[in-house]
């Protein structure tokens, strides 16, 4: 039996704020629960791809965390969202040259939005590191 589940944007938009309470509470397994719920209701948007990259990255779990974002990229090239968390990754990855390419994408994707200000930020960051 095949299920058909239509969801809403605002039950999606639930799950999504559930997910991200139980990452921050450090509720990890749920975390990871939720999103994969919301990737199989959502296979063609990397935004859940992204927030299971955020859930392994808040477990300490780069290469994961990495993994999850270079999937998301597949899913969207032009997502800032992926860009930006990849880039952060590598930063604590110390790959600081690669860290930069994906900032960078984030900042053009994204320039006044909150995607373009975390990766101002990042950036700044390596730049002080470089000194």
């Amino acid at each position: 039996m095949a299920w058909n589940v239509q969801t809403s944007h605002e039950e999606i938009a639930f799950l999504m704020e559930a997910g991200l309470i139980c990452r921050d509470a450090k509720r990890f397994q749920q975390a990871i629960e939720i999103f994969t719920g919301v990737r199989s209701l959502l296979p063609k948007s990397e935004v859940p791809e992204v927030a299971l990259g955020t859930v392994r990255f808040a477990e300490g779990d780069l290469d994961k965390a990495m993994r999850h974002y270079q999937t998301a990229l597949k899913i969207n090239p032009s997502s800032a969202y992926a860009h930006v968390h990849l880039g952060e990754a590598l930063v604590f990855g110390r790959k600081q040259e690669d860290a930069r390419t994906h900032l960078k994408r984030a900042l053009e994707l994204d320039p006044r939005g909150k995607m373009g200000d975390m990766a101002r930020g990042l950036t700044q960051y390596l730049d002080k590191l470089a000194r």
